[in-house]
């Protein structure tokens, strides 16, 4: 009877066990999901996506991102290039933006942009928008990110070349929490755990 109750023990901590390991992997990949590798110079117009799979869904991920402006991309005037963002298929911000070409830096959506622009004499960069705290819902599994750029501004001639105007994305963060009630269920198990084997020690 003694070596029943200390295999029933040693269960339990082995399931203990099990539970922590489970509790700690949702926790790293609640972190981060990092984009593996920059775009490289776009054309205007052109689109770039990022896909990628979350373990678990947060309806408050956050998304931060970097676009890189070469040379002469415009803000808001009469030759303006404007910025799309969509996540898995819905549209959630979009801007224009100071990167080279002139014209006024404007975001709309979730988050803050911050542009810095140094100008079209140094290494033909004319600077970046960093884009931070953009709030959305993570599926748990397959989410798709699409950051795109066109031009709108005077006679919309389809674009220049990336002699004149190009972009990229040069990084892109997705950071997420698992919702509560992944954790609940998870303890609860553990709990339960708990209770068949008092009760199976209480029965011996």
């Amino acid at each position: 009877m003694l070596l029943w109750k200390l295999g029933d023990v040693m269960k339990f901590k082995k399931s203990f066990l099990a539970v922590a390991v489970a509790l700690t992997a949702f926790g790293a990949n609640a972190a981060t999901y990092n984009l593996p590798a920059g775009s490289g110079e776009l054309l205007n117009p052109n689109t770039f996506n990022w896909s990628f799979d979350a373990v678990v869904a947060d309806p408050v991920a956050t998304l931060g991102f970097v676009i890189n402006g070469y040379r002469t991309l415009d803000g808001l005037n009469t030759y303006a290039d404007f910025f799309v963002l969509k996540i898995n298929g819905t549209e959630i911000g979009s801007g224009s933006f100071n990167l080279g070409g002139g014209g006024f830096s404007a975001w709309s959506g979730p988050g803050t942009a911050v542009t810095s622009n140094t100008g079209t004499s140094i290494g033909g960069n004319g600077g970046t928008t960093t884009i931070s705290g953009v709030s959305f819902a993570l599926n748990a599994g397959t989410n798709n990110i699409t950051f795109s750029y066109s031009p709108v501004g005077y006679a919309n001639n389809g674009g220049q070349s990336l002699g004149d105007e190009a972009w990229g994305i040069s990084s892109a963060q997705v950071t997420a929490v698992p919702e509560p009630e992944t954790y609940a269920m998870l303890l609860a198990g553990l709990g339960l755990m708990g209770a068949i084997a008092r009760r199976r020690n209480k029965a011996a």
